[in-house]
């Protein structure tokens, strides 16, 4: 048998095989069973190394974390931390060598490790359809468009099922602003801030839904998209969010189209033109798509807010925008928004806010969480 994954380590493998392209939905269920050495008699640093072994290595600085079905298989080596779970009863297979806990289980198990917010954010990844890498989960590239981890339901299932885990409480009452579908960590971080409680420096805004499918109705339009998906849309009003980051118009791309016209000359200039001309017109094609989107969207009765980097960089910035999306609930569409307006006004409230953001927002240039591992 195998070594199972657990905690940190399964999350970096998780996030990993993820970044791959590996659907975890596809993946076989086995049992767990007791670890065993596959380089010679007994398990100790020559069975991980890198020839044979792909996931972390066990250290002092990062310990490997394995998950055992009894006591009487705890290992003591150096470098390596064991957990007893005798009710574990299935993990997923990965390869000869190694197996890890599946989504479920690893997100109450880190609910024993990571504060609320943070954990409400790891939810939010499991349940959408973006992973950040093992290596650097914060500050790293974060690939997006991927097979979602598990969902909700799943996650509340499973969770119903425990009585007196570690964590369990903590794990249930994070999974309350956990929702589907999150395409990116941008909107992770929104659906953070704006559904977390006040005492946990949110918004409050909650329940929300991210990119629900809204049928169109609109035989006039020249764009003729039959669909639409708003990224988040709240509950107390049809008002909802779009966010367009620097990846949504490609910008880096377009300046290195630039760069390469000015550097050329001759007809492999006029090449590079073409090109840009490419660039130019494909980024136009989308400024005039959004702008029909939030139009279709509109004539459906949502209004949609565009969010930019820019508003996740200084609470100050985010908390204009939440003044905005309140008073047009208020003025358009007669939601009552006296206590959210008290919530933002009590200052008190602000610098944990600010914190909050800081830490689940690295990505807007804020540097490493204070919150936790995410």
């Amino acid at each position: 048998m195998a070594v199972t994954l657990s905690h940190q380590s399964a999350l970096d493998a998780i996030r990993m095989l993820r970044c791959e392209g590996i659907n975890m939905h596809e993946m076989d269920a086995v049992s767990l069973a007791a670890p065993s050495a596959w380089v010679g008699t007994r398990l100790n640093m020559r069975n991980f190394s890198p020839d044979v072994w792909r996931w972390q290595r066990p250290s002092d600085k990062q310990p490997l974390h394995i998950l055992v079905p009894n006591a009487q298989f705890r290992m003591r080596g150096k470098g390596i931390v064991t957990h007893v779970d005798a009710e574990a009863d299935s993990v997923l297979w990965i390869d000869e060598r190694s197996r890890v806990v599946h989504p479920e289980l690893l997100f109450l198990q880190m609910a024993e490790i990571l504060p609320s917010p943070s954990l409400v954010m790891l939810g939010l990844e499991l349940c959408g359809h973006f992973s950040r890498q093992a290596e650097e989960p914060l500050m790293g590239d974060i690939v997006d468009g991927l097979p979602a981890a598990t969902t909700v339901k799943r996650l509340e299932k499973y969770l119903a099922d425990f009585k007196g885990a570690r964590g369990l409480r903590k794990a249930r009452m994070a999974l309350q602003y956990v929702c589907d579908h999150a395409a990116s960590a941008p909107e992770a971080v929104l659906a953070t801030m704006f559904g977390l409680d006040p005492a946990e420096g949110g918004y409050g805004l909650g329940p929300m839904v991210l990119n629900d499918r809204v049928e169109l109705n609109d035989a006039g339009s020249w764009v003729k998209a039959k669909t639409r998906y708003p990224d988040l849309m709240f509950a107390f009003a049809p008002v909802g969010l779009n966010y367009d980051g620097f990846k949504h118009f490609d910008i880096k791309d377009l300046m290195a189209a630039v760069d390469e016209f000015s550097r050329l000359d001759g007809e492999d200039q006029a090449e590079a033109r073409n090109t840009l001309k490419e660039k130019l017109l494909t980024m136009r094609a989308k400024v005039l798509d959004d702008n029909m989107r939030d139009r279709q969207l509109a004539a459906q009765g949502r209004i949609v807010f565009s969010v930019t980097k820019e508003d996740l960089t200084d609470i100050e910035h985010l908390d204009a925008l939440v003044r905005q999306v309140l008073s047009c609930a208020n003025k358009v569409f007669g939601t009552a928004v006296e206590q959210h307006l008290k919530t933002l006004d009590d200052s008190s409230n602000t610098r944990e806010r600010g914190e909050l953001l800081a830490a689940l927002a690295p990505h807007a240039g804020f540097g490493a969480s204070s919150h936790g591992k995410l």
